[in-house]
């Protein structure tokens, strides 16, 4: 009996430590959450690439540091191909304009589209095999993706305007086994450095763990230039000699030379001269989208869904990572969760609706006011959010603890503004225009609680005597006005 005992205690203890480490490190995350004052941030640096451009911003920002997150707004022209990169950090994308196309690398996953392999010709001679790669899938306007930690990505413009996108990386993940820093791993290509600022030191200190002093041998001197000429690109691959990779691939040394990528100043995003060549279906869903008919598309999109789910059946396969669903469009008007035709509509993403989610333990909500509409006062629950402004422009007011309103300002397209777990929040479209964002959070099940509803929620007696009101206005206060958070000053006014 002592010998089942003593595992199971050397097992607790060592899940207690790990958790005071996990609690401690959180804890010291949380700390830099003490903002008296929040900014709207904008980009801090930009990489320009062949068919793109990439922002970055900088995750040293005080307001950044508390979500624990980094950001990313990716322009790809038409035609233009995002190489296949992959983050330790779990990744929420919005897409903000146009469509395209992605592809995940999955391990263990079986390439489901394949093109007929050729048979030999008449001279006894063999064609060249037909491709086969994993599952496309297809995005557009509107849409949440879901990329997971570690899993290699590439996207692709095939429309006709430009494709931008923004890309919160959740640094502060459990699924993150690094630090803070935010990192994209390329795995071709020469890309340029995303985000400078947390990399100067990094670079740094490799440069000094390889320089050698004058005077070493020739032996040292041959493996510094082979150490130089590994590093001439700055994709993972570009770390390896030539000789390694063409041994590797079992391929040619000049074809292992370009894996390398040395001298590629196209940088992250490439233009692909006629377009992509993959196996992809058309069927009636890019149709649709072309047509921008929104309400069909989405029962368009559940049929194509209870489709293949049903050809899964057929052919025996499990509903696995495989084939899990990435992407929700939350943009879609029909899609709303909370809708007021004066003042706007919401809709949220989380790990109910898009299961996913659960393991990135991110969720996601677009917001549309009308012209004048407010969203009331608010509060995230369990969660960190960052709001993102997509078009129009706004007013958003934030409160913290103190009573203290740590951000009171206008708003406007491609501005951030962070606001920390439980500060009051509201937001005020303006008067000539409408306002859009999109809302990532640091839960795949935030919780949202509404002013207006606690109020509701509290006995009269209770809210009187916190107050100091007369009965009459304790019922004015719970009765009068809209029952949801989404407001219109006319209709309010109207109401009384």
């Amino acid at each position: 009996m002592s010998k089942p005992f003593l595992s199971l205690l050397s097992l607790s203890l060592l899940l207690f430590a790990s958790a005071c480490l996990a609690t401690r490190s959180e804890f010291d995350r949380l700390n830099q959450c003490q903002l008296d004052n929040i900014n709207a941030l904008e980009p801090d640096h930009r990489v320009e690439s062949e068919a793109g451009l990439t922002e970055t911003w900088n995750p040293n920002n005080p307001e950044l540091k508390c979500a624990g997150v980094s950001l990313i707004r990716r322009t790809i022209d038409p035609n233009g191909l995002h190489l296949p990169s992959f983050s330790p950090s779990p990744q929420l994308i919005f897409i903000i304009q146009g469509k395209g196309v992605l592809g995940l690398s999955l391990p263990g996953c079986p390439e489901t589209y394949e093109e007929p392999r050729s048979s030999q010709s008449r001279q006894g001679s063999r064609q060249p095999q037909g491709d086969s790669h994993q599952k496309i899938r297809r995005f557009r306007k509107g849409d949440i993706i879901a990329i997971p930690s570690g899993i290699p990505y590439w996207t692709y413009n095939h429309g006709d305007e430009p494709l931008v996108a923004i890309s919160l990386l959740d640094t502060s993940n459990i699924a993150n086994q690094l630090d803070s820093t935010p990192r994209v791993f390329y795995l071709g290509g020469n890309p340029e450095t995303e985000f400078p600022e947390t990399q100067e030191e990094q670079q740094g200190r490799h440069r000094q763990k390889h320089s050698y002093p004058v005077g070493r041998r020739s032996g040292h001197h041959q493996q510094q230039e082979e150490s130089e000429e590994q590093n001439e690109g700055n994709s993972v691959l570009s770390g390896f000699s030539s000789e390694f990779l063409a041994q590797t691939f079992n391929t040619e040394e000049d074809t292992a030379k370009r894996l390398r990528s040395p001298r590629d100043e196209r940088s992250q995003i490439v233009r692909v001269e006629g377009g992509l060549r993959i196996i992809n279906p058309k069927g009636k869903e890019e149709e649709e989208e072309e047509k921008e008919q929104s309400h069909s598309h989405r029962e368009e999109e559940e049929e194509e869904e209870e489709k293949q789910r049903s050809e899964r059946r057929k052919n025996g396969l499990e509903e696995t990572i495989c084939s899990a669903k990435i992407r929700e469009n939350i943009a879609d008007a029909a899609r709303a969760d909370l809708y007021n035709p004066r003042a706007g509509r919401i809709s949220t993403a989380n790990s109910l609706t898009l299961p996913v989610l659960r393991y990135l333990r991110l969720s996601a909500e677009y917001v549309r006011l009308y012209r004048n509409g407010i969203y009331a006062p608010h509060w995230n629950i369990n969660a960190n959010s960052l709001l993102y402004v997509i078009r129009g422009e706004g007013r958003v007011r934030i409160v913290n603890c103190q009573g203290n309103t740590v951000f009171d300002n206008k708003v406007r397209k491609g501005q951030l503004v962070v606001v920390p777990q439980n500060f009051v929040v509201a937001e005020q479209a303006g008067e000539e225009e409408g306002l859009e964002y999109v809302v990532f959070k640091t839960n795949d099940r935030a919780a949202v609680s509404h002013v207006q509803q606690v109020l509701r929620a509290t006995p009269a007696e209770v809210l009187a005597n916190a107050f100091g009101l007369r009965q009459r206005q304790v019922t004015e206060l719970k009765l009068s006005g809209n029952r949801g958070p989404l407001v219109h000053p006319q209709s309010q006014s109207q109401s009384h």
